[in-house]
């Protein structure tokens, strides 16, 4: 009976020691992935960016192009909402 007592001692004893091993190592896992998804937000801000101040000069320099293609992204869009019926 003192046997069975002392194993299921350890049996606590290790559970909890491998609990907070757990614990530890995803805290660890998750202050590693916040720094890593910082970095990855500046990057894909930096790039926004670069792509919006692409954009404006690209609409300054071919005004006419740009409003060609926004109308004709606008007819496909009624098009597929519309289904390709006549009503």
């Amino acid at each position: 009976m003192e046997n069975t007592q002392t194993s299921l001692n350890g049996i606590k004893r290790n559970t909890k020691d491998l609990a907070n091993s757990v614990v530890d190592t995803v805290a660890d896992k998750a202050n590693m992935s916040s720094t890593d998804l910082k970095a990855y937000y500046e990057t894909a801000k930096e790039k926004a960016s670069d792509a919006v101040e692409n954009s404006e000069s690209f609409v300054k320099k071919y005004p006419f192009y740009t409003v060609l293609g926004a109308a004709a992204v606008g007819f496909l869009a009624g098009a597929i909402i519309r289904g390709g019926r006549r009503d």
